[in-house]
C-alpha cells in the first residue's frame, strides 16, 4: 500500500458522502417555495418600515402644532400640569435609583419633549449622579432643547432610541398620544419602538403607560393599555418586569423591565 493512502481514503469517504447528503437534500426541496417565502418576509418587512415612518412624521405634525401652540410649558406636549409631570418624573427615576444605588447612572430620555426631566433632576436631591441624555423624533423640539439647555446642547440628539449604550432607557408618556385607531398598528409600532430601545440598555428600561383592563385607543388619540399583555410580552421579550401602580396615578402605571 502506497504510504498515507489509507489516510486519504478516510478524509475522502466523508466529503464523498456530504456531496451525495447535498444532492439528496435537494431532491426534497422547493426553491420556489423557498424565494416565495423570502419575498413575503421582505415585502412584511418593508412594509412595517414604511408605516414605522408615517407614524413618526404624524407624530411630529401633531406635536409641532401642538408646540406652536402653546410654547414651552406641560401643555405644549400635552401634559396637563408640571406637577402631574414631575410627578411621573419621580416614579421613574425612584425606580432607577433603586436599582442603582451607588454609582453614577446613565439614562437615555426617549421622547424628552422640550426637555423638561432635565429641570426636574436639577430640582430634586440625589439626582447629581445621573448623566443625563435626551432624544426626540421631533426636530423643532430638539431645538428648543439646546437652544435652553442648561446641560451640554449635544446631549439632546434627533432619534427614537439611544444612540449609545446607557444604564437605563426612559420613557414618560412617549407612547400615549397615538397617530391611529388602529389598536393592533399602534402597539406594534410601540413594541418595535422597545425593542430598539433595549438594545442599548445595559441593565433595564423604565416606561410609563396609561393603563386599562383591555387596550384601546380613546376619541381624543390617547393609547390606554392593557399593562398585563404588555408585562407578559416584555417578560418574555426582554426579562423581569415589574409594575408599579401609585394611588395618586389611578389611571397610570410604570413597567420596570430589568436584565
Amino acid at each position: 500500500m502506497v504510504p498515507g493512502l489509507l489516510r486519504h481514503q478516510v478524509i475522502l469517504q466523508p466529503l464523498r458522502s456530504a456531496t451525495a447528503n447535498q444532492a439528496h437534500l435537494t431532491e426534497f426541496i422547493n426553491f420556489d417555495t423557498v424565494a416565495n417565502c423570502l419575498f413575503r418576509w421582505s415585502v412584511c418587512h418593508m412594509l412595517k418600515a414604511l408605516k414605522s415612518l408615517h407614524f413618526r412624521r404624524l407624530i411630529r405634525g401633531v406635536y409641532t402644532q401642538r408646540f406652536k401652540k402653546f410654547g414651552r410649558q406641560p401643555s405644549g406636549i400635552y401634559w396637563t400640569s408640571k406637577e402631574r409631570q414631575f410627578s411621573r418624573f419621580a416614579i421613574i427615576i425612584q425606580q432607577v435609583a433603586s436599582a442603582a444605588p451607588q454609582g453614577t447612572i446613565s439614562i437615555a430620555d426617549i421622547g424628552c419633549g422640550y426637555g423638561a426631566m432635565v429641570d426636574y433632576l436639577q430640582e430634586s436631591a440625589g439626582c447629581a449622579r445621573f448623566r443625563y441624555s435626551g432624544y426626540d423624533i421631533n426636530p423643532q423640539l430638539i431645538r428648543s432643547c439646546r437652544a435652553n439647555a442648561t446641560i451640554p446642547a449635544q446631549q439632546f440628539q434627533m432619534g427614537d432610541c439611544p444612540a449609545e449604550l446607557v444604564d437605563f432607557t426612559v420613557m414618560s408618556g412617549t407612547y400615549n398620544m397615538a397617530v391611529t385607531k388602529d389598536i393592533d398598528d399602534w402597539e406594534r409600532y410601540f413594541l418595535d419602538c422597545l425593542e430598539r430601545c433595549w438594545r442599548y440598555s445595559r441593565r433595564g428600561m423604565v416606561f410609563n403607560l396609561l393603563a386599562a383592563d383591555q387596550s384601546y385607543i380613546s376619541n381624543g388619540m390617547l393609547y390606554h393599555s392593557d399593562v398585563n399583555k404588555i408585562r407578559r410580552y416584555c417578560r418574555a421579550k426582554f426579562g423581569a418586569t415589574r409594575v408599579i401602580r401609585k394611588s395618586g396615578l389611578p389611571s397610570d402605571a410604570t413597567l420596570v423591565v430589568m436584565r
